[in-house]
């Protein structure tokens, strides 16, 4: 959703804090996208959207000295904003004499730790021996895990995150799940979080830009023609098997990042083109017969974020969206891949993002709660959209959790449970990646597409370039699936 690109300018001091107590606390406004998120959350009592990330570790750690490593982090006054959480404050608007009652984000010094971090008891093999997919039955336990924990909301009276260690018998384990509400951070926030729980001392490079320029006449244009084409549907298949149902199940294989940017240079594309060329390819290959005789292409909402450099150490939400056709009725993937390029480089050059930079936040402070939750939901309408589909790019490692060494991360999107059939996330870590698939549980064989995506990308990468020459694919050590 979009963010109001105030940066570090947000933080302020507010003389009175209702319910706190605290005597001239650290509170900073919402976001536009923190005030959609909320909205939905209010009027949808019982829906929440909650996204994060897996890290897996080289080895086990303690729950005890997982707890005394985050508390240590927390200490840092630039991990303040961890403590950050929802309060209603009293504020007086510099152009009003008079006091105002508004939701802010309020630094709690007082936060317990013990209550963020927590452990939960891996299921074991008898228990998840039912559980569809290829992987190793390890894998199985934490799959069980990971829908087991999305299935609990974070708590948004609180700090509006939480960190899991998935325990073997005991309070040890290797494996680290953090969630957070997306009324709280998107990915940018939440690599940011990461990084200040679990990073070096250096920044971590998110790829910002320093300023998003001011829009122009054409701008306005495009982001009109934009939001007109959201209106046309979009094609249904027959494989979701009717409307979404139950709880969301994750799958997800991790690989190098190395071959997906090999092939967008062969193919004068980007990264961000390679994932979505190949996930328009595994949901070809997961419903073929119904691209037999129709190439109607399904939709994804491509979440966009329109967050400057001046806001990296701002948490939030900064993130806009654009619908991008996925042409699966194409059968060659070098052409699938030159199809999503064109469409893509369209929208960039069409100035993606920048009135939503500009002025959603005017827009949200004016909007009403019941028009901020539809732009917060809109992931979520079928009619419109097919699925989500998240690049959140990797994080510069290193990550160490209470000394031990990350050495993969995958990320969880959020998933609109009995609204959206699908949402898929690209996160990664350094050099490595991880394509993670959230399914309703009600979508038939959704355990299939993790696979089919990396399979689609080794066809990427056998293909040449439309009208080119074929160019050798040099051989690597090869992915590993979970």
């Amino acid at each position: 959703m979009p963010g109001d690109g105030l940066g570090a300018r947000l933080m302020t001091l507010l003389d009175t804090v209702s319910k706190t107590g605290y005597n001239r606390a650290f509170a900073r406004p919402l976001t536009a996208g923190d005030r959609a998120y909320l909205a939905f959350h209010r009027l949808n009592p019982g829906e929440y959207q909650d996204v994060g990330a897996v890290l897996f570790l080289d080895g086990p750690v303690e729950l005890a000295d997982l707890r005394a490593h985050v508390a240590e982090r927390l200490r840092a006054p630039r991990a303040r904003m961890l403590t950050d959480r929802l309060e209603t404050v009293t504020v007086r608007p510099a152009d009003r004499r008079s006091t105002v009652h508004e939701t802010h984000w309020v630094c709690d010094p007082e936060m317990r730790v013990d209550e963020r971090v927590v452990a939960v008891e891996l299921p074991s093999a008898a228990e998840v021996a039912g559980l569809i997919g290829g992987d190793a039955i390890g894998d199985r336990r934490i799959r069980a895990a990971i829908d087991g924990i999305a299935r609990r909301p974070v708590d948004t009276s609180a700090q509006p995150w939480m960190l899991y260690l998935l325990c073997e018998r005991g309070s040890a384990g290797a494996v680290v799940v953090y969630r957070t509400s997306h009324i709280a951070q998107d990915g940018a926030a939440l690599y940011r979080s990461l990084h200040l729980l679990f990073g070096g001392e250096d920044e971590p490079d998110l790829g910002l830009p320093a300023s998003i320029p001011r829009p122009q006449a054409g701008d306005y244009l495009r982001f009109v023609s934009r939001g007109l084409s959201c209106l046309s549907p979009t094609r249904v298949l027959d494989a979701w098997g009717g409307q979404p149902v139950g709880p969301a199940r994750h799958t997800w294989i991790t690989t190098e990042l190395g071959p997906m940017r090999d092939v967008a240079r062969r193919h004068d594309a980007s990264v961000n083109d390679v994932y979505l060329a190949a996930l328009a390819g595994a949901v070809r290959a997961w419903s073929f017969p119904e691209w037999r005789d129709d190439s109607r292409p399904v939709h994804a909402l491509m979440p966009v974020s329109i967050r400057i450099a001046a806001d990296q150490n701002v948490l939030s939400n900064y993130t806009s969206g654009v619908r991008v056709p996925l042409p699966c009725g194409e059968p060659d993937p070098a052409r699938r891949l030159a199809r999503i390029a064109k469409v893509t480089r369209r929208l960039k050059d069409g100035g993606m993002g920048v009135v939503e930079h500009h002025h959603f936040p005017a827009v949200a402070a004016r909007a009403t709660p019941r028009m901020l939750s539809y732009a917060a939901s809109f992931g979520g309408r079928t009619r419109e959209l097919a699925m989500v589909a998240t690049n959140a790019r990797t994080i510069r490692g290193p990550l160490a959790v209470a000394g031990r060494a990350v050495t993969d991360l995958i990320g969880t999107g959020p998933l609109l449970v009995g609204r959206q059939h699908l949402s898929v996330a690209l996160f990664g870590l350094g050099d490595r990646i991880g394509i993670t698939f959230a399914a309703s549980d009600s979508v038939p064989n959704h355990e299939r597409l993790a696979q089919l995506w990396l399979a689609e990308l080794t066809e990427l990468r056998r293909a040449a370039p439309p009208g080119g020459v074929r160019v050798p694919v040099q051989r690597d050590a090869g992915p590993r699936a979970r």
